[in-house]
């Protein structure tokens, strides 16, 4: 594979005023590099469209609105499936670029176009580079210093060749947010295909899309609970998952005791119970290798380049 350019994939949802502060440092870091833009806005009524208007030329960014908002995984595919580039870069829009950003990042894909490529966040006073196996909440953000290379990319700052993720069906839709990237992480690990971290740490907001709004924590809450389990029920062998329910027991025990603090008791409750009841079908839409105790030990071992 040979890289011939780059598509910044953004999922939009009530992003304005995010995106007004971010996109600027986005089109500066592009300047005259081979960067396109596609922008999957599912809450199009906040005027993210005249933001992107106002920074890109028309012929740089394709703009794909969805009033239903079918979630952050739906959105990542609604975009990736329009990308003409070898390469795509999912981006969350409450990310800011340096001005090198983008050329580091591109000179280091069009040195080892196959692989996925993990690029580094700065975010609530911590440096994050990927995603990394947790015992009790099953995936987290990955330090940057861990010694360790990435289980796979986080879905915020990521790098995929476009028909390596297309090959892979992308994010799982029925996951919706938060979640799917590890989803897909397992799965490119238990395929045989490695994550490497980019050194390039990008300065990131996080979670501006739910700050301030009880009913969208609860959602982040109901979500996450569901989502460990289904991961898990997808992407996991039966020995590694009989193994692993019990472990997951006992980690939402101490998980609900801070849930409860929240006051997120009730939709975490939601959803372990939804995660019980749609991990078969859940399982059934993954067909491929599955991660393992060979897997889990390979990636346990494995020492970051």
């Amino acid at each position: 594979m040979t890289f011939d350019g780059l598509t910044v994939v953004t999922v939009l949802y009530r992003s304005a005023g995010m995106l007004a502060e971010t996109l600027p440092t986005w089109v500066r870091s592009a300047g005259d590099l081979p960067v396109r833009f596609v922008f999957a806005d599912n809450w199009p009524s906040d005027a993210c469209a005249e933001v992107v208007a106002a920074n890109l030329p028309a012929d740089r960014y394709a703009y794909l609105p969805d009033a239903s908002n079918p979630g952050f995984a739906a959105g990542c595919n609604r975009a990736a499936a329009t990308v003409t580039t070898s390469h795509l870069l999912l981006l969350n829009p409450d990310v800011w670029l340096p001005d090198d950003a983008l050329a580091r990042i591109c000179a280091a894909v069009a040195a080892d176009p196959d692989t996925p490529v993990a690029v580094g966040l700065a975010m609530h006073g911590g440096e994050y580079v990927g995603i990394d196996l947790n015992p009790v909440s099953l995936f987290i953000d990955r330090r940057a210093t861990a010694g360790r290379a990435p289980l796979g990319p986080s879905g915020g700052a990521a790098v995929f060749p476009a028909a390596l993720y297309r090959r892979f069906g992308g994010f799982d839709e029925h996951l919706f947010a938060w979640g799917e990237d590890a989803d897909l992480a397992f799965r490119l690990y238990a395929s045989g295909l490695r994550t490497r971290g980019l050194d390039v740490v990008l300065p990131h907001a996080g979670g501006h899309s739910v700050d301030g709004d009880d009913r969208l924590q609860g959602f982040r809450a109901f979500l996450l609970a569901r989502n460990r389990l289904l991961v898990a029920s997808r992407t996991f062998t039966w020995p590694l998952l009989l193994v692993a329910v019990p472990v997951l027991a006992l980690a939402h025990l101490a998980l609900a005791a801070r849930r409860t603090r929240q006051g997120l008791l009730r939709p975490f409750l939601r959803g372990i119970g939804r995660g019980l009841v749609e991990g078969p079908a859940a399982r059934r839409r993954w067909t491929g290798p599955r991660f393992g105790f060979a897997s889990l030990l390979g990636y346990l071992t494995a020492r970051r380049a």
